[in-house]
């Protein structure tokens, strides 16, 4: 039975190695330390389960099981997490297993028989349709946004709360960021990265290594000489595409991979 495990931690991934080894019919086949390339894992080796850690930057583990497409290979998903505000009771809808760091690896065995056996009960198709409605159980039953919804910037008459929505783009600054909204920018001293990690993924999406855009500020993009890539904002700003950061950018905006002609 093939396995891919994807978790950002590297001790976690490691302790996921270490439990897999001891089960004997387990082939351990990849390893993702993000979203995007769990996502990307799944479609190049089709494995037949996915432990996959619910936290992760760019695409969370719920959002990889959301854009999993009936055309897809089509997993047992095994859930991970070291938060327990996702509703465990979700799962007595029977569609996977669920497992809360930190877990023995007996559970994690039994976790894994569980998989096999429902693998071996279902056909691809039974199995689309309940991972989707698991993904939009534990969507609603995950209670208030865990990411930051605002961020309190300095102006001219003292300390504002600046609502994320608002903002249309975050430049790096070395140890300072630039929130852009309606004109303006606001420099409030903290780390892109940092924020990053704190601010909704399926919002908000690192497109350079100095620049993270709100997806919903985007009006069009285009190509520019080549394969780089530029993003269109409604005030008509623009804005280039890192291209390393090219086919997270084109999934996180629902179109087809952007290829080299």
């Amino acid at each position: 039975m093939k396995v891919l495990i994807a978790d950002d931690e590297p001790l976690a991934v490691a302790r996921l190695r270490q439990a897999l080894a001891c089960i004997p019919e387990v082939e351990l086949i990849a390893e993702a330390r993000s979203g995007d390339e769990a996502l990307r894992l799944i479609r190049q080796f089709k494995p037949d389960v996915v432990v996959l850690d619910i936290e992760m930057p760019g695409l969370d583990g719920l959002a990889v099981a959301a854009r999993l497409r009936p055309t897809d290979p089509l997993p047992e998903v095994i859930f991970v997490t070291a938060f327990t505000h996702h509703a465990v009771q979700a799962f007595e809808l029977d569609a996977a297993d669920y497992l809360t760091k930190p877990f023995d690896f007996e559970r994690l065995r039994a976790a894994i028989r569980r998989a096999k056996g429902r693998l071996e009960a279902r056909h691809s198709d039974q199995r689309f349709a309940e991972l989707q409605t698991l993904v939009v159980s534990l969507q609603q039953a995950s209670g208030p946004s865990a990411y930051e919804t605002e961020i309190w910037v300095r102006r001219s008459d003292g300390l504002h709360r600046q609502p994320l929505e608002e903002v249309d783009h975050i430049l790096a600054q070395g140890d300072y960021v630039e929130l852009h909204a309606g004109g303006v920018a606001h420099l409030v001293r903290d780390t892109i990265s940092a924020l990053e990690q704190r601010i909704d993924p399926a919002r908000f999406v690192r497109c350079h290594r100095s620049v993270i855009v709100n997806l919903s500020f985007v009006r069009g993009m285009r190509r520019r000489s080549g394969r780089k890539l530029v993003l269109t904002l409604t005030d008509g700003r623009e804005i280039l595409v890192g291209p390393s950061h090219i086919d997270r950018v084109t999934l996180a905006m629902k179109v087809r991979p952007w290829r080299q002609s």
